[in-house]
């Protein structure tokens, strides 16, 4: 079995704090001077990316078990793990469609099978409240063709498979419009870093200090670019998106081979953050959606105050926040922990 690896429910807690942050307070704000969403977003596509590939590469080159048994045990793992409270929050949205309008009824097969992304890129708009769905459906698209590509068509050349996945992610988003970065194409750089940590660590151990080494003279440029780019002035060509990646994965490498630093075993690995990434994926899933029905109560009981033009206070902010971890740990208890016991049992 792969190793655990501490400080990664600490990453998923900053990500998806990270994505409320920028979804709760005003463009103008200053704590959105960067696009902490997307940024919360790229560290979980690199995660997912590492995660699921770790899994595939150590039952490819470390056990005798068939293509087809290895893609039937994926595909069901995933469904385990995502589709349970996705398709409930689905139905309880479908069943209070007028609260959560968003043209939802009218839309709804395409987040039923996953395609919100495509769905916001030809209308060329949000959503709203089901905004965020987006990355979700990135996420599952990726597990359609990643463990086919791996298995069928890649499976001797898996390293050039990963570096394809970079420079694609990275290049196609500058051939077209903005709301490119949606598409999958445009996102599986970060996924493809992710694969790549997971490369080095389960299939060609041998390069592993050059990795690290590698990612440790990079990362301060990186940063610094980042800011840069931000702050001062446009880099030509300059991928966000990459950047981000290659800071995320430092950091989950750093947490696999360096578990005792007190970056790991202090910081990332505390109870609060801990806890909190356990049960980022409903905190994800419900953060977005949530305000829309506390406005609709304040209405109902006839408070019209500021937060019914979603113009929430600082104190309704945490009180939202908290809510939303709650709600989230009732579902991870409720749905998710059981579920996923079966799927370790099975």
């Amino acid at each position: 079995m792969v190793k655990y690896i501490s400080g990664l429910n600490g990453i998923r807690a900053i990500a998806v704090l990270l994505v409320i942050i920028s979804h709760r307070f005003p463009k103008d704000h200053f704590l959105n001077t960067f696009p902490l969403g997307n940024y919360g977003v790229d560290i979980f596509f690199v995660l997912s990316g590492f995660l699921i590939s770790r899994s595939l590469f150590y039952q490819i080159s470390k056990t005798s078990i068939s293509n087809v048994e290895i893609i039937k045990k994926f595909f069901f793992r995933r469904f385990l793990r995502i589709f349970p409270i996705y398709y409930l929050l689905l139905l309880f949205m479908l069943l209070t469609s007028g609260i959560i309008g968003n043209q939802f009824k009218e839309n709804f097969l395409w987040y039923f099978f996953y395609g919100a992304n495509y769905l916001n890129y030809y209308e060329d708009k949000w959503f709203g409240a089901l905004a965020h769905l987006w990355s979700l459906s990135v996420e599952e698209q990726f597990y359609i063709f990643w463990p086919v590509l791996l298995l069928f068509v890649f499976k001797n050349r898996i390293f050039s498979l990963i570096c394809l996945l970079v420079i694609v992610g990275t290049v196609y988003p500058f051939f077209l419009n903005e709301n490119t970065n949606i598409l999958t194409l445009s996102c599986v750089n970060a996924l493809g870093i992710g694969a790549l940590l997971a490369y080095i660590e389960i299939v060609n151990k041998n390069h592993t200090i050059l990795f690290n080494k590698t990612l440790s003279v990079i990362f301060i440029p990186v940063f610094l670019m980042l800011f840069l780019n931000k702050l001062v002035v446009l880099i030509p060509f300059f991928s966000e998106r990459l950047a981000i990646s290659i800071l995320a994965v430092s950091i989950i490498s750093y947490c696999r081979y360096r578990p005792d630093s007190f970056l790991v075993a202090k910081i990332l690995s505390n109870k609060v953050l801990n806890f909190i990434g356990i049960i980022s994926y409903g905190v994800y899933l419900y953060h977005n959606i949530v305000p829309k029905y506390w406005v609709w109560g304040l209405k109902k009981m006839g408070m019209f105050t500021p937060a019914t033009n979603y113009e929430f206070s600082y104190l309704e902010i945490l009180i939202q926040t908290l809510f939303i971890i709650g709600l989230s740990y009732l579902s991870w208890i409720i749905i998710e922990k059981p579920t996923l016991k079966l799927k370790e049992r099975i």
